[in-house]
Formats: structure tokens, C-alpha cells, sequence
């Protein structure tokens, strides 16, 4: 088994925190992970994006070569990483409160679960968990691990403070997940 899988958005939306939390929930669960990362000098405000591949055998190739499931939690990044991709197997989890295009991958793709995830983290508090509640979706939806796992990993790389907050995130985005299967 061998699942790729693709976090894109902005910097300061947590992609690179996102991508070590389920790299690290994925080893919790007794599988391979690897993880790359990539952003520019304008990592606050320009795209960026964590590939985590996840395993059941030891990964020999850590980089992404066509996601079967991928969190896009903004437009330009939408825009910008549909063209580097094949998609036609692809499950797109969107923060449909970010993006309001889907033409670049309309009918492209496998499914797209819009996702309202940045409005739900404001009514929980602070749209920074947005990425956390998407991964309590995927996690969800993908059934590819338990959810105690993933909120494992929170607790092992978030600040203390913040913690309680992502758990809460994730118990959102499991919600979500259970009304999109």
C-alpha cells in the first residue's frame, strides 16, 4: 500500500505543520512515512506545499507522483499545483471557504469534498486550526488510521497552548468527514 498524499495553501495557513502532524500520526500507526516540503522566500503569503507519502513497506521514493488524496486549502494554490499533477485518482478535500473556482480541476478528478474548513476553525476560535480540521477530515474519509493517532500527533508538535484547539479542530473535521461518507 502506498498513499500520496498533497497539502497545499499559503504560507501561515500550517501546511508544513500539517504535513509533519499526519507524517508523525502515520508512524503512530505503525506505518512508513516521508515527507517533503516545499516553499519560497515568500513563504507567508505565497504557495506552499507538504507531499507526505505514507506506506505500509518502507518508501523508496518520498515525493508525490499523482496524490490520491489532496487538501487544498486556497485558490492560488489550486490554480497553481493542478497543472504539475496527474489527477484522475484524486480525492480533492477543498476549503471551500477559499476557494470559489474549481475549473482547473473540474472533471479531472476522482471527487472534490468542498469543504467550508476556514469558516468552521472561526467559529471555533481562530481560522489558524483550519488545517487541522482538514485532517481530521481526510483522516475520516480515508479511514486510514485512527483519529487518536493523528490527535497524538497534535499534542507531540503543537505548542501546549494551542493544543486544546487543534484537538477540537480535528473532532470538527471528523464530523464533517462522517457526513461526506
Amino acid at each position: 500500500m502506498r498513499i500520496e498524499v498533497m497539502i497545499s495553501g499559503f504560507g501561515g495557513q500550517g501546511v508544513v505543520l500539517s504535513g509533519a502532524v499526519l507524517s508523525q500520526a502515520s508512524v503512530l500507526s505503525s506505518y512508513y512515512a516521508a515527507a517533503t516540503y516545499t516553499y519560497g522566500p515568500e513563504a507567508r503569503l505565497g504557495s506552499t506545499r507538504s507531499e507526505i507519502v505514507i506506506s505500509d513497506e518502507e518508501v523508496d521514493y518520498p515525493k508525490v507522483i499523482s496524490p490520491d488524496y489532496w487538501i487544498a486549502m486556497n485558490q492560488m494554490s489550486l490554480n497553481t499545483f493542478s497543472k504539475r499533477y496527474p489527477l484522475d485518482k484524486t480525492v480533492i478535500l477543498a476549503d471551500s471557504s477559499m476557494i470559489k473556482y474549481f475549473d482547473p480541476v473540474e472533471g479531472k478528478v476522482k471527487t472534490i469534498h468542498r469543504i467550508p474548513a476556514t469558516d468552521e476553525a472561526e467559529k471555533l476560535g481562530n481560522r489558524l486550526v483550519a488545517n487541522m480540521l482538514m485532517l481530521g477530515v481526510f483522516v475520516t474519509v480515508s479511514g486510514i488510521m485512527p483519529l487518536d493517532n493523528l490527535k497524538e500527533a497534535i499534542r507531540r508538535l503543537v505548542k501546549p497552548q494551542f493544543v486544546e484547539l487543534n484537538l477540537r479542530a480535528v473532532d470538527r473535521g471528523k464530523e464533517i468527514g462522517e457526513s461526506i461518507l
